[in-house]
């Protein structure tokens, strides 16, 4: 028996009036990005994490119920598990020079405003200098700025969002072995999505909050997986096969600042004929929308996990797991809170009533506060690992895993509202007469389309297990991260490309029935989005307003994670 194991186990993401439509908001939000940065390291699981999460051949322990199934038939007796994980995120970022709009995109903007009393920056000779388009159009006031999160803060169950001082979580499982089978049953509480952060508030057009507040102020993604039982038979001794079915809360917190700073008013000649005043005050190009907050729970998302563990000898195993797609039938509350600038934006439209509706829209609310209830189907996507662990000297043992993630089911987020917003009431319309750009549509009055597109991953990982003496094994770790997030879907809400996780860590045997592990991870991912790059963040397509609030600027991210574990597993 390995001495390593001797607990649990044998082998260890303008023309005229038209242009006064030339406004369109929403909002992008992926928790989905959290997945692939995420991915298995919020178990914490100290073996797991000190070997890269190589361990699908060499399962750990009663957490075997998430890695690997088939790993629960190397418990003997009846074993209980407590863990805690603790840690810190830091997300940096440098927002760049727009690159547009073009001074042929300012002069119409300037000649459709000039003589306007709500514009008076647009007053000026009938030949503009350039000083006066850009006065006229105004200087974006987060350009050449930098973005930072403040803290952390969770979504949490019954009690909504929450700013904590430190991301922990304390979990733990039990399991025990049938004699009279051989079969073993466990069931653990662990969190394998728990994420979130703040950024100082305020409204960034204002210099007060961050300029990531465009794309989340108060953000957290939680799944907390509280039953998970399983069973693990072994077929033979060195065969064995185990199925757990696993109950999960879910629940999601997003709090943004919105804008929408695109050119838009090139193709909406097609609506000159809606009846639109000439004094209409329409929102300046960087001025703040809104502020929309939403919150979100599942309390029953259900999904399952299969595994096989085979152990042809005593220095060689192989691991395959299947971890199947859940559904999370989110639903919550919503509140928006329009800016002075945008409610008399939407008094000026508020007289169209339903003329609106030839163009994709409804009459508008023109109120300042909008709430009601919001719901979201959200998917966790399925993903196999295969594994290997071989024993290459006496105390030397190397693990190494490939693993497949169906990220692309991320491909939109469609978020359903119970009443008529009216950021995305006027979103519609610009869909609407944008048509024959070959924009896709993104929003209704009642629904918001956030594009995530997304792509399947492939990834590895490596661990190595080095038994120092009877009682001490050190462990080190590297898993290379494929990102789940190409640059044309980036966005500064997780900003996350390719990632690099280090890992290292202990196991301590105390005596024949008690024992600790502990490790320490860093994950490290920059990302480098040219202008115009991303369609989830900073496109220049005509029409694309679903959602791009950092429109023609180039941006640079930076996210660092430290992550530590510890674990005391006990026989009883």
């Amino acid at each position: 028996m390995d001495k390593d194991l001797n607990l649990d186990q044998k082998t260890p993401m303008y023309a005229k009036h038209a242009r006064y439509l030339a406004l369109a908001a929403a909002v992008s939000f992926s928790s989905g990005a959290t997945a692939q940065l995420l991915h298995n390291v919020t178990i914490g699981n100290p073996k797991a994490l000190a070997l890269g999460n190589a361990v699908t051949a060499d399962p750990p322990g009663i957490d075997s119920i998430h890695f690997n199934p088939a790993g629960l038939a190397k418990i003997k007796g009846r074993q209980m598990n407590l863990k805690v994980l603790a840690a810190h995120m830091t997300i940096d970022g440098d927002i760049g020079e727009p690159t547009r709009p073009t001074n042929t995109i300012k002069e119409v903007y300037y000649q459709g405003n000039n003589g306007n009393p709500n514009k008076p920056q647009c007053s000026g000779g009938a030949v503009p200098t350039q000083e006066e388009l850009d006065n006229c159009w105004g200087i974006d006031p987060i350009a050449n700025t930098s973005t930072s999160i403040d803290g952390p803060g969770l979504m949490l169950p019954f009690v909504g969002f929450t700013e904590v001082p430190i991301l922990a979580f304390p979990a733990g499982g039990i399991a025990f072995e049938d004699p009279a089978r051989g079969w073993t049953f466990g069931t653990a509480v662990y969190s394998p999505q728990g994420i979130g952060y703040t950024r100082k508030d305020g409204d960034p057009k204002d210099g007060i909050g961050d300029p990531g507040a465009y794309q989340g102020v108060n953000v957290g993604v939680t799944r907390l997986t509280y039953f998970s039982p399983t069973v693990a038979i072994p077929v033979s001794d060195r065969l064995s096969f185990g199925v757990g079915i696993n109950f999960s809360y879910q629940g999601m917190a997003l709090d943004t600042y919105i804008r929408a700073p695109l050119e838009t008013t090139q193709f909406l000649d097609s609506v000159n004929e809606l009846p639109l005043p000439d004094d209409l005050n329409i929102i300046k190009p960087y001025d703040t929308v809104g502020r929309l907050s939403m919150e979100m729970e599942d309390f029953l998302s259900v999904g399952f996990n299969f595994g096989i563990l085979y152990e042809p000898y005593d220095w060689l195993s192989f691991g395959f797991l299947y971890q199947s797609e859940t559904t999370s039938q989110l639903s919550g509350d919503y509140k928006m809170e329009n800016t002075e600038e945008f409610m008399l934006t939407t008094e000026g439209l508020a007289p169209l009533g339903g003329a609106l509706g030839a163009f994709g829209g409804a009459a508008f609310n023109a109120t300042e506060v909008e709430k009601g209830t919001v719901e979201l189907e959200y998917l966790m996507p399925q993903n196999i690992a295969f594994g290997t662990s071989i024993k290459v000297l006496p105390n030397l043992k190397i693990n190494f895993d490939v693993r497949w993630v169906e990220y692309s089911v991320w491909d939109e987020l469609k978020f359903e509202f119970s009443n008529n917003v009216d950021f995305l009431n006027l979103s519609s319309v610009i869909y609407t007469v944008a048509g024959g750009f070959d924009v896709k549509d993104n929003a209704d009055p009642d629904e918001m389309r956030i594009r995530r597109a997304y792509e399947d991953t492939w990834s590895v990982a490596i661990g190595a297990e080095y038994q120092w003496n009877d009682n001490l094994v050190l462990r080190a770790g590297y898993e290379p991260r494929e990102g789940a997030i190409p640059s044309s879907s980036a966005d500064l809400l997780f900003p996350i490309g390719d990632a690099d996780l280090f890992t290292a860590g202990f196991g301590w045997q105390m005596s024949n029935t008690t024992r600790i592990d502990a490790a320490f991870g860093i994950l490290y991912s920059e990302q480098s989005i040219d202008a115009c790059e991303s369609k989830n963040a900073n496109t220049c397509q005509e029409g694309d307003v679903v959602y791009n609030p950092y429109y023609s600027m180039p941006f640079e991210t930076e996210t660092t994670a430290y992550i530590a574990a510890i674990s005391f597993d006990k026989k009883f």
